[in-house]
């Protein structure tokens, strides 16, 4: 009889993959600091005066995927930039932005990294109101609809240093802050397990989505025997079925894969590779079914989630826009969740009541 496989913390490529996260959160948390800190202070707008820096710890501003809109309008500011280089990147590697450079990544590597030394590893769960991350897009491309219909493109601009890093679609406060990120990082993970505000809330992961049809990124591919351990599938935080995609068809082809090369790092044999050389061998088991992500609860529970997200999300996003849309559905969905959990209890409470 064969020893059991022992599972295997991720090594040096998830080392490096923290490293880059850590110092990606540095430097934004050094150039946060310097714009509000450093060189002309007298202007209340950050060191910005009519959309023009006015020394060079001002020259560059917010670094935000939410550049997609400034784009859209043709303000070319530092967080438009910052999105076309995200699409680029999408372009040529897939969502190896996602694993490696976004700064909510780490946010939620940090979050799991607490409740491991505490002892608690919530349960990756599943469920369809993830798709509710299409609401999310609204906030953003209202006020696109609104310059494109009244003003066109007439306020197009260059500037890197027109939008201060911390915009009024974040908390002022230090408090609000942390009670902002603590909610879409601590409160989602506890309740729907790792990667929760990737898989349930962002709506940029959905169009991330769109660039892995694309042939030519690379992939997560078999490069060896696989030997059925099941350790990939464990270590995976989307909760993608590696073992099953490399055993029917050799490569990891779910939109999910954010590439963070765990299951790179813990396959005991060396199985896997982060490679864009086409398939050519014959897949190990291709007469295996297809693995679905199954939600974790009835129909009904997975709307009830959904419509509490949706309505968390328009309660805040109507009252401050932006970022808050995420902090409002992540609130819904935790309130959801509280929901039918105490529905359960009295249900089982009612349940065991002696019949009179």
């Amino acid at each position: 009889m064969s020893k059991p496989i022992r599972r295997r913390r991720p090594g040096t490529l998830n080392r490096a993959r923290l490293g880059v996260l850590m110092a990606l959160c540095t430097v934004l948390g050094f150039h946060v600091w310097a714009w509000y800190h450093l060189g002309d202070r007298r202007l209340d707008n950050g060191g910005v005066v009519a959309g023009v820096a006015v020394d060079a710890w001002h020259a560059v501003g917010k670094f935000s995927f939410s550049g997609l809109a400034s784009v859209l309008v043709g303000h070319f500011n530092m967080a438009a930039v910052f999105c076309l280089a995200v699409i680029a990147s999408l372009l040529l590697y897939g969502r190896l932005f996602c694993g490696w450079f976004c700064k909510l990544s780490a946010f939620q590597e940090l979050t799991e990294a607490i409740y491991a030394r505490i002892g608690f590893r919530p349960e990756l769960v599943h469920t369809r109101a993830r798709m509710v991350r299409m609401f999310a897009f609204v906030p953003y491309f209202l006020p696109v609809l609104y310059v494109w219909a009244e003003k066109g493109l007439s306020t197009a601009y260059f500037n890197l240093g027109a939008v201060q890093p911390w915009t009024p679609d974040l908390p002022s406060t230090v408090i609000g802050s942390l009670f902002y990120f603590a909610v879409i990082t601590f409160g989602l993970t506890a309740l729907f397990g790792r990667r929760a505000f990737c898989r349930l809330v962002c709506p940029f992961a959905l169009f991330f989505q769109l660039f892995e049809k694309l042939p030519w990124i690379p992939r997560i591919q078999q490069t060896g025997r696989c030997i059925r351990c099941d350790v990939c599938d464990q270590a995976c935080p989307m909760g993608i079925s590696v073992q099953n995609e490399v055993l029917r068809q050799r490569v990891v082809t779910d939109p999910e894969c954010i590439r963070c090369m765990i299951c790179v790092d813990v396959c005991p044999v060396k199985a896997l590779k982060y490679t864009a050389r086409p398939v050519t061998e014959p897949a190990q088991a291709p007469q295996l079914a297809p693995t679905f992500r199954e939600s974790a609860f009835p129909i009904g529970v997975d709307m009830f989630l959904a419509s509490a997200a949706v309505i968390g999300g328009v309660g805040l996003a109507t009252r401050y826009t932006g970022f808050f849309v995420f902090l409002g559905m992540s609130l819904g969905l935790i309130a959801g969740v509280a929901a039918v959990g105490l529905v359960g209890l009295l249900t089982r409470a009612f349940a065991r009541r002696p019949a009179t």
